[in-house]
């Protein structure tokens, strides 16, 4: 309804990260082209084929899995060294920052706004530079890095329990210790802000983000409040629940789908689309589970694994590659989970407990959240067992009230749809940018 009003407004999505980053910003370019806006999304060449099967623009940002291979790196070995260490990530990313910086300055041109995650330093920077004015969307609650109210981290589980005992001063302590241990690994960073010119940031992953002209919580309120201490620019929205072109067209595989017809709800077991390539034993002790619960299974292993897991299958347990988890988790018993904003939000919508195995990175900090919600159980990916994880499955699936109270909270996970949201808000942004240029 709003195309007539601003026709071919370029806006500029840049992300960076796995398929759990990239599916946000898909659905909220989707939502853009709907108010009559022009997204072109800018990712690593990996996710060119997804994002033009829906029509919108793409523009290639190096690094990608070409380079990564170049550089003796396959999938498992990147997420090896990523979930063993979170900094990892950029030491793989900055080699290649002339080739990122390029990139992105070529896909901005004539770009109206840029919208990029807490994670998109060199985008932020790379618009700031031309210009051009920056919206940050924040995908999980950890991205705020509040003083307030802490995440629970891998390195510091126990930073909510200082915040609480020991007030704030511990958590700014802390946080500053982080920043100085990954300040030379983010030189490269800091140098191209002096390069181009612009003013220095204290820390660029931290200050960065709170520079933008809009903050978007892409998660409800229902989930996580914003901080106490949040930018003033930021808002909460609600999840994208965007789920791959199967899930809206409301096809699961027909072996899947014969496999849910002929028993009870089954266990759903997945890592994502990341800790996929580093599970180490979870899918041999998740058919374990299933065994020792007398339940029926599911297990989601990536589609380069289904050979390699394949003997893990039989009459109770089900192996696939993928299934769109919109279609698949409200036909669960539970979901067991790494915890992953993507997936929480599907289990969430779905109404059923969750059992989350974090590795890395915020799902930690998602799992204490779902566990203070009443709807979840936590075994952390390195210590996860056959028996930790049926005695946690066992308390979780017989818990009064676990599974009433799962589909309790479904209304409020759902009730605000947030790239429509940020599009609305986008829209009339850039409306305001088109009456001023017509003044």
């Amino acid at each position: 309804m709003h195309g007539d009003l601003y026709p071919a407004r370029k806006i500029v999505l840049a992300t960076t990260g796995t398929l759990g980053d990239l599916h946000p910003f898909l659905a909220i370019a989707l939502r853009l082209r709907e108010v009559g806006l022009h997204p072109v999304l800018a990712a690593m060449e990996d996710y060119r084929s997804v994002v033009e099967a829906e029509g919108i623009d793409f523009h290639a940002v190096r690094p990608g899995s070409a380079e990564m291979i170049a550089a003796g790196l396959d999938e498992a070995k990147v997420a090896h060294r990523v979930t063993g260490d979170l900094r990892a990530g950029f030491d793989l990313m900055l080699p290649h920052l002339d080739l990122t910086v390029a990139d992105l300055t070529q896909a901005i041109v004539g770009a109206d706004l840029v919208i990029g995650g807490t994670l998109s330093a060199v985008a932020r920077i790379v618009a700031e530079a031309a210009g051009v004015s920056m919206v940050t969307v924040v995908l999980q609650p950890m991205g705020f890095l509040s003083v307030a109210e802490p995440p629970a981290m891998r390195e510091v589980p126990f930073l909510p329990a200082l915040r609480r005992y020991l007030g704030p001063g511990v958590v700014r302590a802390l946080y500053a210790i982080g920043s100085a241990r990954g300040r030379a690994s983010m030189r490269p960073v800091t140098g191209l802000r002096r390069k181009l010119g612009l003013a220095p940031v204290g820390d660029e992953l931290f200050d960065g983000p709170r520079r933008s002209e809009r903050i978007f919580a892409l998660y409800p309120p229902a989930f996580a409040p914003l901080p106490a201490d949040a930018p003033s620019a930021a808002q909460s929205a609600g999840f994208a629940f965007y789920d791959g072109r199967d899930g809206t067209a409301g096809r699961l595989d027909p072996a899947l789908e014969a496999f849910l017809c002929t028993g009870p709800s089954p266990l759903v077991f997945t890592l994502g689309s990341f800790a996929v390539f580093a599970p180490g034993c979870f899918y041999e002790a998740s058919a374990e589970v299933a065994r020792r619960l007398g339940r029926r299974a599911i297990l989601l292993v990536g589609a380069h694994a289904t050979d390699a897991y394949a003997g893990l299958a039989s009459q109770s347990v089900a192996v696939a590659g993928y299934a769109p988890h919109s279609l698949l988790f409200a036909r669960a018993a539970a979901v067991i989970q790494h915890g992953g904003m993507g997936t929480t939000a599907q289990a969430l919508r779905a109404g059923v407990p969750q059992l989350v195995c974090p590795m890395f990175g915020d799902q930690f900090d998602n799992a204490r959240r779902l566990r203070g919600l009443g709807v979840a159980e936590r075994v952390p990916l390195r210590r996860y067992s056959a028996e930790r994880a049926s005695n946690a499955l066992r308390r979780l699936l017989t818990r009064p009230g676990a599974a009433a109270r799962a589909r309790e909270l479904v209304p409020g996970m759902t009730r605000d749809d947030g790239p429509s949201i940020i599009a609305d808000w986008v829209a009339a942004r850039v409306g305001a940018l088109t009456r001023s240029s017509a003044a």
